[in-house]
């Protein structure tokens, strides 16, 4: 019994101590603090001067796009100015120029007996057409300009910011690579 009223005052004892430990440590980092607002402001440095930088003239902007495939480079050609870009809106649209190219799949390539490429296009509702070099899918009149035997190249005609047109290369690429 004495045992336990003994282990009972050292835990309470201990208790007590480790209590005015943290109250000792509370009222150091209070101190502390009071120390770091009373003393005087330290001066500010000012910002740095902005250094000036030369105008950079991008010169390579007539060479080959490094983002195209060298298959379109050459029909593509030089980026036209706005008055020489249009849709041709007195041509028949093609039955594919109904859909998005992101609704059209492209299935593969059929080479006819004269040599001629022809590109098998999957339609939404699951129907098979077949394009070839010239002929145009999309909502943008994208003309196909090369057919491979993983995807099909085509340049479409899209609204720029300047309220004019511009050909944008686009790929319809086969899902099975």
């Amino acid at each position: 019994m004495i045992t336990t009223r003994l282990s009972t005052l050292l835990a309470l004892s201990i208790a007590i101590l480790s209590i005015t430990g943290c109250s000792d440590r509370i009222g150091m980092a209070g101190k502390a603090m009071d120390d770091i607002r009373n003393q005087p402001a330290q001066p500010i440095e000012p910002p740095p001067q902005a250094e000036l930088v030369e105008d950079f003239v991008y010169s390579a902007s007539a060479q080959r796009s490094p983002f195209l495939p060298p298959s379109l480079v050459n029909v593509q050609g030089p980026t036209t100015s706005i008055d020489g870009v249009r849709p041709d809106i007195t041509r028949v649209k093609e039955p594919l120029e109904q859909y998005e190219l992101s609704q059209l799949v492209f299935r593969g390539v059929v080479i006819s007996p004269e040599g001629q490429r022809y590109a098998l296009i999957q339609r939404p509702d699951g129907s098979v057409a077949s394009v070839k070099v010239g002929d145009y899918l999309g909502l943008n009149d994208g003309r196909i300009v090369e057919i491979t035997p993983t995807q099909i190249n085509l340049i479409e005609i899209v609204p720029d910011s300047r309220a004019g047109f511009v050909e944008k290369p686009q790929s319809l690429v086969s899902p099975i690579s």
